[in-house]
Order: C-alpha cells, then sequence, then structure tokens
C-alpha cells in the first residue's frame, strides 16, 4: 500500500473509531496513548488500563458502568498479550468488545510503529510524504 492509501485508510479508521468512542470508551495502555489519541482529535471516552489494578479488577470496574469496549493496545508482544488478557475478562463478565480497530491499525503500520503514542508522528510524517496537510477530523 502506498503512503497515500496508507494515510487515507488509517484517518477513516481513526475517524470510525473516534465516533464509536462516543458510544463506548477506547481502552488505551497509558497517559501518553490516551494523549496520542486526543492529539488525533478522538474526544470520546478513552480510559487508560495500566493503573496498577490487576486485569479482572479493572474488567469489573469497566462492567459497572460500560456494557461495550474498544480495546486499542499497542500492538506489540505485550499489547498482544493484554488484549487478549482484557478480551478474556471482559467475555466472562458479558461484556462486548472490539478489537478490529486495533487490527485494523496494526495491519496498516506495524512495520513503521509498534504503540499507539507514535500515531501522532506517523500521521504527520505521511501527511508531509503525501503533501497532505488537512487535519484528520
Amino acid at each position: 500500500m502506498d503512503p497515500s492509501e496508507t494515510l487515507d485508510t488509517l484517518e477513516e479508521t481513526l475517524k470510525e473509531m473516534a465516533e464509536a468512542s462516543k458510544y463506548m470508551p477506547i481502552l488505551v495502555e497509558g497517559l501518553k496513548d490516551r494523549m496520542a489519541l486526543r492529539s488525533l482529535g478522538i474526544n470520546g471516552n478513552i480510559i487508560v488500563i495500566n493503573d496498577g489494578a490487576t486485569v479482572l479488577g479493572t474488567c469489573e470496574k469497566l462492567a459497572k458502568q460500560w456494557s461495550a469496549v474498544i480495546i486499542f493496545t499497542d500492538w506489540d508482544q505485550k499489547g498482544g498479550e493484554l488484549a487478549h488478557a482484557l478480551s478474556e475478562a471482559l467475555a466472562a463478565l458479558e461484556i462486548s468488545y472490539d478489537t478490529e480497530y486495533r487490527a485494523s491499525v496494526s495491519m496498516l503500520v506495524k512495520k513503521d510503529i509498534k504503540d499507539v503514542e507514535s500515531l501522532p508522528a506517523l500521521m504527520r510524517r505521511l501527511q508531509t510524504i503525501t503533501g497532505s496537510g488537512k487535519p484528520i477530523f
């Protein structure tokens, strides 16, 4: 996929995730991930899950407030393991979860970056390469 196609697809995926985040939270690993998504214009619910609680404890807290969530952990090994643990715990608590945004973004960018916090820099780099200075949303 050329840089222009990658940028267009990435922008569309993030736009869809931003819309979905108005109705269900996006689960990210750390504060830098939340700041990165905010800088990309995602203003919905973003919950940092690495807060010292266990995965099950975090999911039990989520179950009190949400019936569905978006898992958007990094696409490195640790992020994959965390996404798997979250999906198992959420399923046990009968909370719906979406991992499609994570999978889509990962497929687009994993040869360039390995984490959520690097998305804004990659987007800027793709915009520079393609000559597209337009805002994402």
